[in-house]
């Protein structure tokens, strides 16, 4: 199969790729690039479907803006090269490749592309103030992991949800979730359990999902728990060597598209104190 596209301009009004019916926006760096063939690899259902190299016009700086005019599919995915080295969208919004908790994923996941629009309904934030609010910090998964939790979907943000009943009796008015993105929680010798340290910040970890969208799921997650009067509220550990654009832009994002009500802020001391590991 031969993809049938063309590349035009594009416009820097946010870092990352963004798909639309008629192709694909993309805003992506590429540090030292200089004299290097840059692009992306496209895949079709695991298979390589195209390498579309990007033209030099349409580099500012060290950045490519540029609109790629094609026909969208579903299954796409896809990997960025620079050139002899590929990398993953490090703004993807969806990873594929890490659906099982406690399998060791391959270190180069390919992204995919976002979902359908989600409906908020009438879903507002909270805004309680603080010397009203009562914390919950959590682990997704270990909150609901085990049967005495009595939910459906252990173990996931369906299965948090199920919880807020229980929430709601014990005066809870905001609950703070450690790191629900994407990271690798099988180490070369230990399990990271909490999930602090790197990852995919944009993405949410698909398996603390119970169906086929961890982007749905925790969106479901976020609105049922405001429906009830609690806010959501997560730890976004960044590690060292994070820009503060890129911070910014992904705090902006969980709260535009996530509805999230804050973070909270963890440094490089505490996340090296997590790294004890734990058993699956």
């Amino acid at each position: 199969m031969t993809l049938e596209y063309s590349i035009s301009a594009g416009h820097p009004f946010c870092m990352g790729v963004m798909s639309q019916t008629n192709g694909i926006h993309i805003a992506m760096p590429f540090p030292e690039s200089e004299g290097k063939e840059c692009g992306m690899l496209l895949y079709k259902a695991g298979h390589e479907l195209a390498r579309i190299v990007f033209p030099e016009c349409y580099k500012m700086g060290e950045v490519y803006v540029l609109f790629i005019n094609m026909q969208m599919e579903a299954d796409y995915t896809y990997l960025f090269f620079c050139g002899e080295e590929q990398f993953t969208d490090p703004y993807a919004h969806i990873i594929r490749g890490r659906e099982k908790w406690g399998r060791r994923k391959e270190d180069r996941p390919r992204a995919a592309f976002a979902e359908d629009t989600f409906d908020w309904e009438d879903d507002m934030p909270l805004r309680i103030p603080y010397e009203d609010s009562v914390f919950y910090s959590l682990h997704v998964r270990g909150f609901t992991k085990h049967a005495s939790s009595q939910v459906s979907a252990r173990g996931t943000f369906a299965g948090l949800a199920e919880k807020i009943p229980y929430l709601q009796q014990l005066g809870i008015t905001a609950i703070e979730c450690m790191p629900v993105y994407e990271f690798e929680e099988c180490g070369k010798t230990k399990v990271n359990y909490w999930g602090y340290g790197k990852g995919f910040y944009f993405a949410p970890k698909k398996a603390y999902a119970s169906g086929k969208s961890a982007v749905l799921e925790l969106k479901d997650m976020v609105r049922a728990c405001h429906s009830q009067g609690i806010e959501v509220v997560l730890e976004m550990p960044f590690v060292p060597g994070i820009s503060a654009n890129y911070v910014t832009e992904c705090l902006r994002f969980y709260m535009l598209e996530y509805h999230v009500d804050g973070f909270v802020p963890v440094s490089y001391t505490h996340l090296r104190a997590h790294e004890t590991g734990r058993n699956l």
